[in-house]
């Protein structure tokens, strides 16, 4: 096996690790997942379920307080043995796409795809997955956990359904710290990784006190932040508005402006932000040099060109046409 290493340093304290069985010849790749997959980074013992040919494709986040690990796996048992054991963290693993079971402390669950279970690192446990699919796995030292959560051993072996809106937040948060980089700068990644724990003592049953906590902090953070992805997806739609963005989420209109409140500004004013600076990037860019500004206001959200003129110009001081000519020229 003669692939490069699998795990990269990142910047500061957290480091990203990559794996693919893709990246090592054909008869080698069940060896691989099972060393340097199983063994290596997740302390487990692999053992297939089928005969079909072995895959795995990971990444998985290390930083203080916090683990994380996304796959793509093939059928399989995950097992953690005695002799693996090195921590007492917790770990809320989410069978994403198919059905698959755990089994700790001689209690076994079976869980539908979007469905959670709580573990501890521990004890034995093991989790076999019956077919190929995605899951997503997080872990966190059981001393922050413990102070949300009253009696923590006692969730162990429950399941966490997947209509939970903590859970549903908390893997729409991880997603979205994927896609932005949300973990690469240290003061990011520390609110990340508080919100994350939040949105884990939230899912798994917090103490009244620790919930309010964690509504006010991690909760509200990965709904604000879950709110504005929503928000960028959808500046091409005129009939973006609060309600619709409230509904999606499953929250009253007036929560929604508080959340943006809180941040010294408006739903609307944040919406009308995000357009404008979206149509300024379209503007600036060669590669819409010939599409109309009226195409690009459309694009936007703006039905109405001459509001479009007016809100660019009082935004940037300049009209979407003079700032076109502009980028033409220093072309």
């Amino acid at each position: 096996m003669s692939p490069s290493p699998p795990i990269a340093p990142d910047a500061g304290d957290c480091t990203v690790v990559r794996f693919s069985s893709e990246d090592y010849a054909p008869h080698e790749r069940l060896a691989a997942c099972r060393e340097i997959y199983g063994r290596t980074l997740s302390k487990r013992e692999i053992e297939p379920c089928s005969a079909e040919p072995f895959r795995t494709e990971a990444t998985l986040w290390r930083m203080p307080g916090l683990g994380v690990a996304k796959a793509r796996r093939s059928a399989a048992a995950y097992r953690l043995p005695r002799e693996f054991v090195d921590s007492d963290d917790v770990f809320v693993t989410v069978g994403l796409t198919s059905r698959y079971e755990v089994h700790q402390f001689g209690r076994g669950l079976d869980l539908k795809p979007g469905e959670a279970s709580l573990m501890t690192a521990a004890a034995p446990a093991c989790l076999k997955v019956p077919a190929f699919g995605r899951y997503i796995n997080v872990r966190a030292p059981r001393h922050i956990l413990s102070s949300f959560v009253t009696d923590l051993d006692a969730a162990y072996g429950r399941p966490i359904p997947a209509d939970d809106p903590a859970l549903r937040l908390l893997i729409h948060y991880i997603g979205l710290l994927e896609e932005t980089e949300g973990l690469a700068a240290p003061d990011l990644r520390r609110q990340a990784v508080t919100h994350v724990h939040d949105l884990m003592a939230l899912a798994i049953g917090a103490t009244r006190e620790a919930a309010e906590l964690a509504k006010r902090r991690g909760g509200q953070a990965a709904l604000l932040r879950a709110i504005k992805q929503d928000i960028e997806d959808g500046l091409d739609r005129p009939d973006l508005s609060v309600a619709t963005i409230a509904a999606r989420h499953g929250v009253r209109p007036r929560w929604v402006q508080r959340l943006f409140e809180r941040e010294g500004t408006t739903f609307t004013e944040y919406v009308l932000a995000q357009r404008l600076a979206r149509a300024h990037r379209l503007l600036r860019s060669p590669r819409y040099a010939r599409l109309k500004i009226s195409a690009i206001a459309l694009d936007t959200g703006f039905g109405d060109l001459s509001y479009f003129n007016r809100a660019f110009r009082r935004r940037y001081g300049v009209t979407p046409s003079d700032l076109r000519a502009a980028a033409t020229a220093a072309d």
